[in-house]
């Protein structure tokens, strides 16, 4: 009887153990250098955006692993899993929430144009002192003002992004992060606590056909930011980019981005069928996050985020 069918066999699984350690290395590379990876067709743009979820390979992967078996093929599944765990596991571990003496409470949601009303009463009744939205549809400006009146009387807005405020705002500019036309602004909130810069913004879309006009807003609005000497700031908006995207870099680097106050990440587009991308954020600088949640108002495709913000850290 010949026993060269068993060679081959134990070949051709030591080929496929090889092939899969190197699935898993890919996976891994994949997941540390998504932003070296060349935006040529958006690939760039797609990867950075769903390198989180490049985690779903895992599972995949352990399928593989148990057909394969070996235990040179498990030790290679841990390369992933140990690079995933370290690139975002911190970010599903929920952020305990704190009851700060001198706190405010800041909301921001894209309304989608037809949800500004209802949204800015239900944040408002959700303890909101700041709120601000984008993509607020045409002639809302007055309702909102009007809806809000009592509570939160001082406002300031351009284009279709907007602030109203429990406490009064001062210095209010309109920025346009070289777009244009003013798509951002920024302004001075006069707390019981002391003045809290707030940059709020509706980056322009970003495509794979395009987003040239989104990155240079997040890098104008970084400039800002790295240049403005306020000790206190905060930025919220919806930033069509996430927190792993290379062109939200800059900003990530000049503030730090609030922690969700769940499990998972603070996804919050789009609403339906399920949030996949985290493109809305709130960050800052010289003050620190006591918790951010999520919440689902009015009938916009995005999900709020309300943050509570320590002013006295």
């Amino acid at each position: 009887m010949s026993h060269a069918s068993p060679h081959r066999l134990s070949a051709s699984l030591i080929i496929a153990r090889i092939f899969f350690i190197l699935l898993c290395i890919a996976l891994a590379v994949l997941m540390v250098f998504h932003q070296q990876i060349p935006d040529v067709l958006g690939l760039g743009l797609i990867v950075d955006n769903l390198a989180p979820w490049a985690g779903l390979g895992i599972p995949v992967l352990l399928l593989i692993a148990l057909v394969v078996r070996g235990r040179a093929s498990f030790i290679g599944l841990l390369v992933p899993v140990v690079v995933w765990s370290v690139l975002f596991g911190p970010q599903f571990i929920p952020s305990a929430q704190r009851a700060p003496q001198a706190a405010l409470q800041i909301a921001t949601q894209n309304v989608h144009e037809s949800a500004g009303v209802q949204a800015a009463r239900e944040l408002a009744d959700a303890g909101a002192q700041v709120i601000t939205l984008q993509e607020i549809g045409e002639g809302q400006e007055d309702q909102i003002s009007e809806e809000l009146a009592s509570t939160h009387p001082y406002r300031y807005m351009v284009s279709t992004v907007g602030v109203w405020s429990a406490y009064p705002l001062k210095n209010a500019q309109p920025l346009d992060l070289g777009l244009g036309w003013n798509r951002a602004l920024r302004v001075d909130v006069n707390t019981d606590h002391g003045v809290v810069r707030l940059y709020t913004v509706h980056a322009a879309s970003a495509r794979p056909t395009g987003h040239e006009e989104r990155d240079a807003m997040l890098a104008s609005l970084a400039q800002y930011v790295q240049d403005d000497s306020s000790q206190k700031i905060v930025a919220a908006g919806d930033f069509n980019a996430t927190s792993t995207d290379r062109h939200f870099a800059p900003m990530a680097a000049a503030l730090q981005e609030a922690k969700y106050s769940d499990w998972g990440l603070a996804m919050t587009w789009p609403r339906s069928p399920f949030p996949a991308l985290g493109i809305d954020h709130v960050m800052m600088r010289g003050v620190t996050s006591a918790g951010l949640q999520r919440a689902a108002i009015g009938d916009s495709d995005h999900y709020a985020l309300q943050a509570t913000i320590d002013l006295d850290s």
